[in-house]
């Protein structure tokens, strides 16, 4: 390798190394009550929709990672289920959502693609696996809302949107059958989530809440050492929403493509339990929980 060369970061895995061979030992062990909700997670999972559901996954402006979070929940869904999934970029930043999936794509979804079939749309898309495709789309193009997305969501059981801001953004979540508001775990995001709590009820919009699943994502270790992450989610749920804390994962903070076999085994607990509910919510709407995937 030449000086200037410069090697690529070698990838980590969620749990280290004494953790996941504890879990691989335990694995046949497991408690009764834990087969059981396993089964139970798969079987809301894999709930029939009568109509595809879109559901939106953004950041209340806190710059939390929307796209990982939606590469995770994209994958579950296309595991789970026997009908497509649909994972769309509106973030415009990095790393991309094209990124975590391993699936970079030329194409997008504007008003020039063609929805008529889904074989004629697919040539948009970039596919990431057996049933999960995944395109980018312009944050700022409200256009492409009604003229693209709306059209081809049809062709998918389940549609995820990750965006922070911008016509295209706001167009799908005014018509989202749920939200997944994902932010960081810092006194400042919990501060923006009750703000936008409150505007809700003050403008008669409370029934939104029970749509949506609030996930407090700690990224980046701790980053604000004063935050309670366990009192934010209990006040966020007496709202109506469900609300989830979302532990740190080491693989997941590098920023690379996502391992699903890498994740911590609090990850892949996690993420099920947003999928589930955020689909339960997104279907028929449901009674918030409170869930902690670990202790943060």
């Amino acid at each position: 390798m030449s000086a200037t060369q410069t090697a690529a970061p070698r990838t980590v895995s969620g749990d280290g190394w004494p953790r996941r061979v504890g879990r691989a030992v335990l694995r046949p062990f497991r408690p009764v009550g834990e087969v059981a909700d396993a089964i139970e997670v798969g079987a809301r999972l894999q709930r029939s929709t009568a109509t595809g559901r879109r559901i939106l996954v953004d950041d209340l402006g806190t710059e939390a990672d929307t796209a990982v979070v939606t590469a995770l929940l994209g994958r579950v869904f296309a595991h789970y289920r026997h009908d497509r999934v649909l994972a769309v970029d509106a973030t415009g930043g990095l790393p991309s959502l094209g990124t975590r999936l391993a699936t970079v794509h030329d194409g997008g979804i504007g008003g020039g693609m063609d929805t008529t079939s889904f074989e004629s749309a697919r040539s948009a898309l970039g596919e990431v696996g057996e049933r999960l495709w995944t395109a980018p789309a312009d944050p700022g193009d409200a256009s492409a809302y009604v003229a693209g997305l709306l059209p081809l969501s049809r062709f998918f059981g389940v549609t995820l949107v990750a965006g922070s801001d911008g016509g295209f953004v706001d167009a799908v979540g005014a018509g989202a059958h749920a939200r997944v508001r994902v932010v960081r775990a810092t006194r400042d995001a919990a501060a923006r989530v009750g703000r936008e709590i409150d505007r809700l009820v003050r403008d008669g919009r409370g029934d939104e809440l029970g749509r949506t699943v609030v996930v407090v994502l700690d990224h980046r270790h701790r980053e604000d050492p004063a935050f309670d992450a366990v009192r934010t989610a209990r006040i966020v749920a007496e709202s109506g929403a469900d609300a989830v804390i979302w532990p740190f994962d080491r693989h997941l903070a590098q920023g690379v493509a996502v391992a699903p076999r890498r994740i911590s085994e609090a990850t892949h607990r996690t993420v099920l339990h947003v999928a589930a509910e955020a689909l339960n919510r997104a279907v028929d709407g449901d009674r918030p929980t409170v869930r902690q995937g670990s202790a943060p």
